[in-house]
Order: C-alpha cells, then structure tokens, then sequence
C-alpha cells in the first residue's frame, strides 16, 4: 500500500508523529511519504506561515490563544471558518498529487490537512480514504469542519470531545500520540548513560524549552545553578534555535550545564534523566512520559498547551510550575523525594501508551484492505483514483 502522510511546520510535534507513523508502516513493506501541507500552496506560503507561528510562540503567545478562542467563538456561532476556506485553496493540488502517485490513503497530523482533505471530498466523486491524527490532550473548534474516515485521540475525554463537535463515535480511536518506537524501548538508566557518556553517580536534570525565549529559560537555569551543586548534570535542549543556544553557551557553558542543539539521541537522555522540565507541547510530553520520567511542566502557550497542562497534572502524570523559578523548585522536589516520583512514573505508565503508532496504523491497514464497513459500499482493497 502507499501512503501519503500530511504534516505542518507549525510545531515539530506534528512532524515526529508523522515520522513515527511513516517508520511503523516502512517497517511493515508499506510505503509512506511525509510532505508539508502548506508547500502544496507554495514553498512561500509554507516559510511564511511557519515563520509567523514560530514568532507567536516566542515572542507573543497571547496571541495564539486569542485565536484559539476566536476559534471558540465561530464554533459556537456557526460561522463559516476562514482556516478551512485558506486550505480549500490548494486542495487541489493535493487530490492531482494523489491521483498521479497512486496513493491508497492519506493520514493528517495537522488540522490543515483535514481540512484540505475534507475539502477535497466535499468536491470530488471518488473517495480518497483520509485520517486524522489529534497530537495534543485536546481538540480544537475547528476539527468540527473536518470529514475524514477516522480519527486518533490520545484519550476518551478527547474522544467525548470531538463527539460533542458531531464527529461519529465510531471514527474515533483511542490510541495515544504516536511517538519514535525508540522512546518505548527498553533501556535501562545506566546503559543509557554510558551511551551518551553521562560520569556515573550524576544527578541528570533535562530542560526541554521547545525554541522558547531566552529570557525565561536563563532565569530557570540561574536558578538551577544555585540549587544543584557538582553532583548534578544539566542538559538544556534548544532545539533549532541556535541563536538562543549561543547566549546560553556564553552564561552557562561548563562542567554543569550542556547546551544542545536537537538531537537524535533524545530518547537516551530522556531516559538517562532523573527529572524533564518541559514546555506542554503534546508530543514532547508524550516522549518523556513513554519513557516513564518524572516530569515538570513550565509555562504554557493558552489554548491547547493549557490543556495538556491539566490532563497531565490532573491524571498526575507531572507537577506543574509556570514559573522559572517554582519549576526548578519542583524539579528538585521530584529528586529528593523519591516516593513522589515513583507515583508520577506509575500514572505515566497507566494513562500514556507507547505503542500508538503502531496501533492506528494497523487499524488504518485493516479498514482500507477488507475491513472497513464504509469502504464496502465502494472501492475494496486498493482504492483507484485514477
């Protein structure tokens, strides 16, 4: 079967969920792409849309939760959506590419594409089998514009969620967010630790920032610097910001701090840490949580970052402290009592499944084989869009 997996720019969770699905159905003899949704308007389109959100989110978050709730606002009102009328635009586009590529089926691991998807169904006579990936611990108003064959949530309060919006109870799975299979495998703290060359006897401290500024994430690390001493070691993870892993090499470059750009090996520190402090994106949570690792969760973006915050926290799967200075407190609460932490790792391990993409993946195999009741009344087995 080919697959064509659509993600976004807006947030690498959307792209490593995307990774994580391709990898599980390359690994089964399938074959699956990953492609931008947005570089089907055009490659300026993409830089710039994605250019503007990464702006929002370092320097003006209030506003992504603005929109968020003008979201709220048009749902309730039953306005028509502008966000789906701009990725009607290139739908097009898309269904010509899936029809000249012969591809069985889509998965979307952005909103954007749902609604591209949906537009292309409303439009066109010949099904195209497409699915929804939700990649954070909430829906938002807008899936209710989205027409897909299936759904994956991370949990069945979202799944209530998205059946109060008029979505179909019987499209929507509960799977978890689809993370690398390497963040569930087994490896032990110590052989971790040896691999990415940790001294033994460390207490390892992870700072996620997600590329956020450099002003907050310097307080937190002042403030980490006068609570541990040489027998902690502490990794902050920049992502692809370099400009604000340079100002923190020139403050806190040395024996205790490492500063470190993105990485390959982020499945072995997470598991070589003894505490994550994070930002609440929610596969960066998911990560840390397969990995069975007391977490921290600092401030959050408002709108869905403010809800993965609250399913983490009130499931107990993490301790919250939006501020520098109360995360890093808690952060050395959680290695001092031990007791604590232990619980956090047993919710993580009830409430967080590691296998996700494997599971929606088979589900998808199965529904556009033989399966799937509604594939019946059409196309069987491989579906024809040519």
């Amino acid at each position: 079967m080919k697959f064509l997996i659509l993600s976004c720019g807006t947030g690498e969770g959307h792209n490593s969920a995307a990774k994580a699905i391709r990898n599980y159905l390359i690994g089964k003899g399938e074959t699956a792409e990953i492609l931008d949704v947005l570089s089907f308007k055009s490659e300026r389109s993409r830089k710039r849309v994605t250019g503007a959100y990464g702006t929002v989110i370092r320097k003006t978050p209030w506003l992504f939760g603005l929109v968020y709730r003008l979201g709220a606002v048009y749902d309730r009102l039953k306005l028509p959506s502008p966000i789906f009328r701009y990725n009607a635009g290139y739908a097009d586009r898309i269904y010509w590419y899936v029809r000249e590529n012969a591809i069985d089926a889509v998965i979307c691991t952005h909103l954007f594409s749902m609604e591209a998807m949906t537009a292309i169904r409303k439009k066109y006579a010949e099904k195209i089998p497409s699915y929804g990936v939700l990649t954070d611990y909430t829906e938002v108003p807008f899936y209710k514009d989205t027409q897909l064959d299936g759904y994956f949530v991370p949990t069945g309060e979202v799944r209530g969620q998205l059946i109060k919006r008029g979505i179909g109870a019987e499209k929507i799975h509960v799977t978890g967010i689809p993370v690398g299979e390497k963040f569930g495998q087994k490896t032990e703290q110590g052989r971790a630790r040896e691999i990415i060359d940790i001294p033994p006897g460390k207490k390892v401290i992870a700072v996620m920032t997600g590329g956020a500024g450099c002003g907050k994430i310097a307080t937190l690390c002042k403030k980490l610097d006068k609570l541990t001493d040489g027998r902690h070691a502490i990794f902050i993870f920049t992502g692809n910001n370099m400009k604000l892993k340079q100002k923190l090499e020139v403050r806190y470059g040395g024996e205790k701090f490492r500063i470190l750009p993105f990485t390959p090996y982020m499945h072995l520190y997470l598991k070589a840490a003894d505490v994550v402090l994070s930002k609440a994106g929610g596969l960066s949570l998911t990560e840390v949580a397969v990995c069975r690792v007391p977490l921290v969760l600092m401030k959050s973006i408002p709108g869905v970052e403010s809800a993965n915050v609250k399913y983490f926290v009130g499931n107990g799967l993490a301790l919250h402290s939006g501020f520098a200075k109360g995360a890093a407190k808690s952060a050395m609460e959680l290695l001092k009592d031990a007791q604590l932490a232990d619980s956090v790792r047993r919710a993580q391990s009830e409430a967080v499944h590691p296998n996700a993409a494997a599971d929606l993946a088979e589900i998808i195999l199965k529904e556009i084989t033989n399966d799937d009741p509604v594939l019946e009344r059409g196309d069987r087995g491989r579906v024809s869009v040519r």
